[in-house]
């Protein structure tokens, strides 16, 4: 094994240069959720000139590359939408890489295009040294994570009848290994009211007063919800409240509280829904999950429920006790095991379909949507050599 590592090493080492040039361009290419369609291009056209088995693109939009055919078969995926940005507030133009004291700032160079040049270039060094004979290895580059976690990589699995027996979700971890992290749902209680000119309201039935006492309750709700042991404490909070009305002097006809619910693996949809039933009103409203509905840059319409699960995988799990050995061996110390906390496309892979899953990435996680975003060059390269490893790593267990 140690033999692997130091082929990985050199190898990467050599492609340093080129791996900094590769994210540089990716990040030029602005990418916003919905928009990915050249980026998309641009890497299956270096998945294809580094001589990957097979690359392609599914019905959503996702790009991905195939490594090997194995039995064992190992998903790593990074996102390659970015969430937008305040121009004003860059130091340089976001949309431009600039490298600055071992440091490259861009839109994406943490969350999540960082990463997942990490990835690409992994499976160079897969495919040119020969280290997937026992698995078939996927790399895949995800659209729409930021819109709604885990839906564009589930249905990259399922339309591909892809069954994996583990993944690797590559999100800036600051090079911890990630066994977990809380899970989000949007919920809406829609309470319904009488249209009536406001000079005559007392003959019209107000949703704004119906919708107050439930609002007001959630903050209290919020203190109260249970401690998970790994996860932390669950939380709540009003974010949006809508009023359908024809004008400012008419009495609305609807009123809609809008809120961002925090899980862990404590929670499920029943507990939540139960949690909203028991609110002031809540009997005056219709309490659901939102349905998220958009087009991808293909104009494939994408639909899910916006709740997305937590999950946990145990430390004993043989895909963590791997990555800690892959770690360990690669760098020479003890990693640091722990959760996120920030959802992530396992939402998906772990959380809906328990498919294990683990989490490592460079770049850190307070940088994600910020202003002058970076991402250190040597942890981009840590990162590439620890992904390239770690198939190899996995087999050995076995």
């Amino acid at each position: 094994m140690s033999g692997i590592f130091r082929q990985v090493k050199d190898y990467l080492s050599k492609e340093e240069e080129n791996l900094v040039g590769f994210l540089s361009e990716i990040i030029d290419i602005k990418s916003i959720t919905g928009k990915e369609e050249a980026v998309i291009r641009r890497v299956k056209e270096e998945m294809e000139r580094s001589g990957f088995d097979e690359v392609m693109v599914d019905s959503i939009g996702n790009v991905a590359g195939r490594i090997g055919s194995g039995p064992k078969t190992i998903v790593l995926d990074a996102h390659i939408d970015t969430v937008d940005v305040d121009m004003d507030k860059w130091d340089s133009d976001p949309f431009k890489a600039v490298i600055k004291d071992g440091k490259l700032y861009g839109r994406g160079a943490c969350d999540d295009k960082g990463p997942f040049a990490a990835l690409l270039f992994a499976g160079k060094a897969m495919k040119t040294l020969d280290l997937v004979r026992d698995f078939t290895v996927y790399i895949s580059g995800s659209v729409s994570e930021e819109d709604c976690e885990g839906l564009a990589l589930g249905s990259f699995l399922r339309e591909k009848n892809i069954n994996p027996d583990f993944v690797v979700i590559a999100e800036a971890s600051d090079l911890m290994i990630c066994r977990g992290h809380r899970g989000r749902a949007l919920i809406e209680a829609d309470f319904p009211g009488k249209s009536v000119h406001a000079s005559i309201h007392e003959q019209g039935e107000n949703p704004i007063e119906k919708a107050l006492p439930f609002a007001s309750a959630v903050a209290e709700l919020d203190k109260n919800l249970s401690e998970d042991p790994e996860l932390g404490k669950g939380d709540i909070t009003v974010t949006r409240m809508e009023c359908t009305s024809v004008s400012v002097n008419t009495v609305p006809s609807s009123c809609k509280v809008i809120m961002d619910r925090r899980m862990t693996t404590l929670d499920s949809r029943e507990s939540i829904l139960k949690e909203m039933s028991s609110l002031p009103n809540a009997d005056m409203a219709v309490i659901r999950f939102i349905e998220y509905r958009d087009k991808s840059y293909n104009g494939y319409v994408k639909e899910a429920e916006e709740y997305f699960p937590a999950w946990v995988l145990d430390e004993d799990h043989p895909l963590i006790q791997g990555t800690v050995q892959a770690y360990t061996k690669m760098f020479g110390k003890d990693p640091t095991v722990t959760v996120w906390g920030f959802s992530t496309n396992g939402t998906y892979t772990m959380g809906q379909a328990g498919i294990p899953t683990v989490g490592f990435g460079p770049g850190k996680g307070e940088l994600a949507h910020g202003n002058n975003e970076y991402i250190d060059v040597s942890d981009l390269k840590e990162a590439a050599m620890f992904y390239a490893c770690l198939p190899s790593v996995l087999s050995a267990k076995d």
